[in-house]
Parts: C-alpha cells; sequence; structure tokens
C-alpha cells in the first residue's frame, strides 16, 4: 500500500518558550504531478511553499517524537509504514532552529591571577516542563545568580563584555547579539566580568581601638610671654612692642 499524505510538526526555537502546542500540518506527498519520495524531497517543498523562511535552510533538521534526528534522505514510505507521521498523534517533527537557543560565555577574574577562566553554556529556552526565555543579558545575569554559580556579594561587580573588552548593556537583547556570531560557540564566547578585589584577611595583624587620642578634642597649650602656643611647637620670642609715649604705657 502507497500512502499518499505525511503529518509533520514544526518545532521553532522562537516559539519553544510559549505555553501553546506547535503547529501540525499535513503534505500531500503528490504535488503537481511531482513524487514526494523522501524526506529532503519533504523538506525543499516545505521551502519551496514558503512555509518556514529559506534563510533557515541551513539550522533545520528532522526528528522523532522521541526527539532521535532522522537522516534526510530516509523514504517517507518506509518511515510511514513504521507508524511516524500516518497521524497528528506521531506526526514527524521539523525542528527549525530560527533563533540562538544557546549562549557560551567565560568566567574572567579581574583581580584573581589563581581563578582559572572556565567557559559555559547557558539554555536561552527553559525544558518544557519550565517554559520560558532569556531575552536580555539582564535576564542572564539573574539566572546565573539565582543558579549560585557566583556569590551573591558580587553582584555589583559584574558585568558583560564583548571578546574585544567592548561592554555589553545589560538591557541589550540577547539574540541581537549572537547574531552577529559572538557567544554561539565554544570558540567565540562573551566574557562574564568579576572586577571585584579579593579581601585578604592576615591573624597577626590586629589593632586595639579601644583606647585612642583624639588630638582634634584635647590640646596642651603653653603661655609664653602671654601668648598661647600649642603643645609640640617651639615657642617663638615675640617682640616687645614700643611704648607710644615717653609715659611707659602701651
Amino acid at each position: 500500500m502507497t500512502h499518499a499524505e505525511l503529518w509533520l510538526t514544526y518545532q521553532l526555537a522562537s516559539r519553544a518558550h510559549l505555553k501553546v502546542p506547535p503547529t501540525t500540518q499535513l503534505i500531500e506527498l503528490e504535488f503537481q504531478n511531482h513524487k514526494l519520495s523522501d524526506l529532503e524531497d519533504v523538506l525543499d517543498h516545505v521551502f519551496r511553499q514558503g512555509f518556514v523562511e529559506a534563510r533557515h535552510r541551513p539550522s533545520t533538521w528532522w526528528e522523532r517524537k522521541d526527539g532521535q534526528k532522522v537522516k534526510p534522505g530516509f523514504s517517507v514510505e518506509e518511515l510511514l509504514k513504521q507508524g511516524v507521521g500516518k497521524c497528528p498523534e506521531s506526526a514527524l517533527k521539523l525542528v527549525v532552529a530560527d533563533i540562538p537557543t544557546t549562549l557560551w560565555f567565560t568566567y574572567v577574574h579581574l583581580h584573581n591571577a589563581t581563578a582559572h577562566p572556565v567557559t559555559q553554556r547557558v539554555q536561552l529556552v527553559g525544558p518544557p516542563s519550565n517554559p520560558g526565555r532569556l531575552e536580555r543579558f539582564a535576564n542572564v545575569t539573574n539566572y546565573i545568580f539565582n543558579q549560585g554559580y557566583i556569590a551573591p556579594k558580587m553582584r555589583p561587580f559584574v558585568h558583560w563584555e564583548q571578546p574585544c573588552g567592548k561592554m555589553i548593556d545589560e538591557f541589550m537583547r540577547v539574540e541581537e547579539l549572537l547574531l552577529t556570531g559572538l557567544g554561539v560557540c565554544e570558540d567565540k564566547p562573551l566574557r562574564l566580568v568579576i572586577d571585584a578585589h579579593p579581601v585578604h584577611v592576615h591573624p597577626d595583624h590586629h589593632h586595639d581601638h579601644s583606647v585612642h587620642h583624639d588630638h582634634s578634642i584635647h590640646h596642651d597649650h603653653t603661655t609664653h610671654h602671654g601668648h598661647t602656643i600649642p603643645h609640640g611647637h617651639c615657642p617663638v620670642t615675640m617682640p616687645t612692642p614700643k611704648p607710644s609715649c615717653g609715659c611707659g604705657h602701651y
């Protein structure tokens, strides 16, 4: 028996965070006197009809319902015999990574020479059990601190940078920078800079602050020839003014 229809469902990365079921579509395997024999034929048909933008062709692939990838040259007839794509419940998944789904970055400790620069990947789209999207760099920063990857007290000293050192505004959309090619892989990570000086405590340095002398309040003064001289200053001999007249009175 030759099958004439194939059911597929669209799995777009840009819609993964939405709490809505993916769109399912019926594809007729006979189209304009042309037989869609394998999955590559079906994929060409999808793009020719404009169901998916052509620019996403390099980031589109097939998966079974359990997530196992299917080669594009696989026979449609064979899949249908296996029960894949025969109905909406068994629809074949067409995965379209229309937006980046991960961000790579490196922890950079400016004032800790012993800290090793560790590179990490963050999933921008949450799992189906907890859907959500880290849209802006501020969301990614909050996620990192919420996971406990960096101590909360370091929050005022953290900022993002491009590999060249240019600072990244926390309000910037992550996708906007990823589309430039930065942060998309382990070889091109962004920089999460921790600009905090480490605190060094020396146990042998103790200071007794229980007693102190406040010289701004208590002063010892010395009187010299009727003039007040602050303590610690050498007395200066002041010249005796001459009488204004011969009576000896000043």
